[in-house]
């Protein structure tokens, strides 16, 4: 015998009013808190008595803003029809907790606001283990910093004793001794390399932003004046459209840009001027940016892989190079709040983009 299923106030009971993983309340146009379910007991301490009739205020922090933060949230959701908000909470007992909040505008069938509902979830353990990781994170990219400071300097020694060796004794022994030698002073001259290009990846990340209201068109300038020696050598054809005004990081957008266009000419094809091109387009919140090259190109696959640290596609012999220059560009766009990719095939070319937001504008 099939059993009846249960009636619209058994769901509701069950599905909301019983619910101890969410907090789920309603609120009047004024904020007053109008009904009332077990995971606001689990996650907030109130009883139903303790919470019902209440402004709904009580829940944020800190407890001197928490009614300008309750009444812009109602705002917006009036706005918008929802309103998302991640942030720390307050509990009856003054203590906090970090919660995900989701408020939603209630109308009737003419379209007039009644009130408000909220559902909330704890979400305290992962910030706390996403703090953990940050700090983690910092603390290794400062000891990467340190580490790569203090390995320059024997390593300069190593560098320049091996060049005397070589300048004093290269034919005065025998050919395996020659060929010894020369490798000691490449290996040490790519270990200085390397060394020094994972010391400004790591500044990268240890350093503070400094935005400033910047033509892009004079950053993307400078980034050419810096590549004028490789422009010329390569015959390099670089061309851009009018690029916006933005708040940004000055310096580190030049660096980003002579980054992209100095890949551009290095991955050149060898029996073609290399042509770089340059755009800048709004689409909707942000400013999305193009780099394209006639270059040598890569393999679709290898589109995300490139931009992890001494990630190269290409030995050291075949094209020389750290494979640090693109994880420092992707540093510095997520830094200044946007995205980047690429897109590519073999032999036809590459285009760079990255995001920046139009609000900087």
């Amino acid at each position: 015998m099939r059993q009846a299923p249960p009636d619209s106030a058994d769901l509701y009971r069950m599905q909301v009013r019983e619910m101890r993983k969410y907090a789920m309340f309603t609120l009047d146009r004024d904020g007053i808190l109008t009904s009332w379910n077990a995971g606001v007991q689990d996650l907030m301490g109130y009883s139903e008595q303790e919470w019902l009739g209440r402004h709904a205020c009580l829940i944020f922090c800190p407890a001197e803003k928490a009614q300008e933060i309750c009444e812009s949230e109602m705002r917006r959701a009036r706005e918008d029809g929802d309103v998302t908000d991640i942030r720390w909470h307050r509990h009856k007992d003054g203590s906090e907790f970090f919660a995900n909040g989701f408020l939603s505008a209630l109308r009737d069938s003419n379209g007039q606001l009644i009130g408000y509902s909220k559902i909330l979830s704890d979400e305290t353990a992962r910030k706390t283990l996403q703090d953990s990781l940050t700090e983690s994170n910092t603390a290794l990219e400062q000891f990467a910093y340190a580490a790569s400071h203090d390995l320059q300097e024997p390593l300069r020694t190593m560098s320049a004793y091996a060049q005397l060796l070589s300048r004093q004794y290269s034919g005065k022994l025998d050919a395996e001794a020659d060929r010894m030698l020369a490798f000691v002073v490449s290996a040490s001259s790519r270990m200085t390399s390397i060394v020094r290009d994972l010391l400004e990846y790591a500044r990268f990340t240890t350093e503070e932003g400094r935005p400033d209201s910047a033509s892009i068109d004079e950053d993307l300038e400078a980034a050419l004046s810096h590549l004028d020696e490789a422009i010329k050598a390569s015959e390099a054809i670089v061309t851009h459209d009018p690029m916006p005004i933005l708040q940004v990081d000055r310096g580190q957008i030049v660096r980003l840009f002579q980054n992209l266009i100095g890949n551009a000419i290095k991955y050149r094809k060898p029996d073609q001027r290399p042509v770089v091109h340059v755009t800048a387009e709004l689409k909707g919140a942000e400013w999305v940016f193009s780099v394209s090259d006639n270059g040598i190109g890569f393999e679709p696959s290898e589109a995300s892989k490139i931009f992890e640290p001494f990630k190269r596609l290409h030995s050291d012999t075949e094209i020389p190079g750290t494979g640090v220059g693109l994880a420092i560009c992707r540093r510095i766009v997520q830094r200044q709040g946007g995205r980047i990719w690429a897109e590519s095939q073999p032999g036809q070319g590459a285009t760079f983009h990255f995001t920046l937001p139009a609000s900087s504008s």
